[in-house]
């Protein structure tokens, strides 16, 4: 849903736009786009996002320290957790299986502490999350445990709009370059670089691709960076408040080409 979001009472600039899904996700309608977030420049977006994650929220769950989290389906992991280690000296890349045929690789930053982990932990399971329940065609819907506001419901139109053409999705999502940008208070942001080239949409009686896949499974649209507004509440949970991200032709978006 590619549109212009006052998430702090001022007024954005034109190019800070929300995001919740790949670009063209939902493309019933010339207004919607799916996940659109864009950033034109990264003290104007932190700030704006900081503002945005320090609002106040409720206590939705308790909080687990993530610096030693369990790696996805082990012991004590979350239905959305996407396998974090802890501190790394170096990058580490994880596989996450979304669901059968569908997989997420995670790049996950060294030198975070438990806190960073934590923040990095949140916005990756979101992401995840949402694709698995695309897979699940809506019936899992653990990725909304860590998301709240403008996020949550944005991240639920994008879900609902494979839901709505029944369709799923195979292949496989790769985020990396994750980093904490910075920390305010109860507010933080994350930003990472996304590559949704390896997608592919499929019909979700029949598995098949479809055949004319959109355009944001294509370079240079299936890469872009993605911007998370994440807010730390009563219960020490850290939840994502909003998403933004900078697209093909934006600079920030070029960076993120490998």
């Amino acid at each position: 849903m590619r549109r212009v979001i006052n998430v702090t009472g001022m007024r954005m600039p034109p190019a800070l736009t929300a995001r919740t899904g790949p670009p063209s996700a939902v493309p019933s309608s010339p207004s919607v786009t799916g996940r659109a977030r864009r950033v034109p420049a990264v003290l104007a977006a932190g700030a704006v996002l900081l503002a945005a994650a320090c609002a106040p929220a409720g206590a939705e769950r308790p909080f687990t320290p993530r610096g030693d989290a369990p790696t996805a389906g082990g012991p004590g992991a979350s239905p959305g957790a996407s396998g974090a280690p802890g501190a790394l000296s170096v990058p580490q890349v994880r596989e996450v299986e979304a669901a059968p045929g569908l997989t997420v690789s995670v790049e996950w930053p060294a030198g975070l502490d438990a806190a960073g982990q934590a923040m990095v932990q949140t916005f990756a399971d979101g992401y995840v999350g949402s694709w698995r329940a695309v897979a699940t065609q809506g019936e899992d819907t653990s990725y909304l445990t860590g998301i709240q506001d403008e996020a949550g419901r944005d991240a639920y139109t994008w879900v609902r709009g494979f839901v709505n053409r029944r369709q799923s999705a195979t292949g496989t999502a790769k985020v990396y370059a994750v980093r904490v940008a910075s920390v305010t208070g109860p507010g933080a942001e994350v930003d990472a670089c996304v590559d949704e080239s390896g997608i592919r949409v499929t019909e979700a009686r029949t598995g098949r691709p479809i055949s004319s896949q959109p355009a944001w499974t294509k370079p240079p649209k299936s890469v872009y960076l993605q911007v998370a507004a994440l807010r730390r509440g009563d219960d020490g949970s850290w939840r994502v408040k909003a998403y933004m991200h900078a697209a093909y032709p934006h600079q920030r978006a070029k960076e993120c080409r490998r």
